[in-house]
């Protein structure tokens, strides 16, 4: 992926030399997790561009799906198989529409006269 300019906030930043060290090492965690989670080996790449797409449809972030659309289609997904990610995707997203969500169970209630 292309790297983007820094964000206007990532540029103010710097002006605070402790905000802007703890951004550095948060970015450089982050981008080590990030290559090893789509550098692993368990998923083969056409399966990691899927769950990546996906994940993105369903964040709704549309930058990110464009990236990852694109990858995909770099690594072989073709038009039907895009187009069942992003079914499964719609159809999670209205079941979660409309499937109520689960009520927690209410506590016990405590008898009057009992201490704590």
């Amino acid at each position: 992926m292309a790297t983007a300019a820094p964000s206007i906030s990532v540029q103010l930043m710097q002006l605070a030399p402790h905000i802007k060290d703890g951004h550095q090492s948060f970015s450089a965690g982050y981008q080590s997790f990030f290559n090893t989670v789509f550098d692993g080996g368990a998923l083969e790449p056409k399966a990691r561009a899927a769950v990546a797409l996906a994940a993105a449809l369903l964040l709704g972030r549309e930058e990110t799906v464009r990236s990852f659309l694109a990858t995909a289609k770099q690594l072989g997904l073709g038009n039907e198989e895009i187009a069942q990610v992003a079914g499964i995707v719609e159809v999670l997203k209205l079941d979660a529409v409309q499937r109520p969500a689960p009520v927690a169970a209410a506590a016990p209630a405590k008898k009057a006269n009992t201490c704590c």
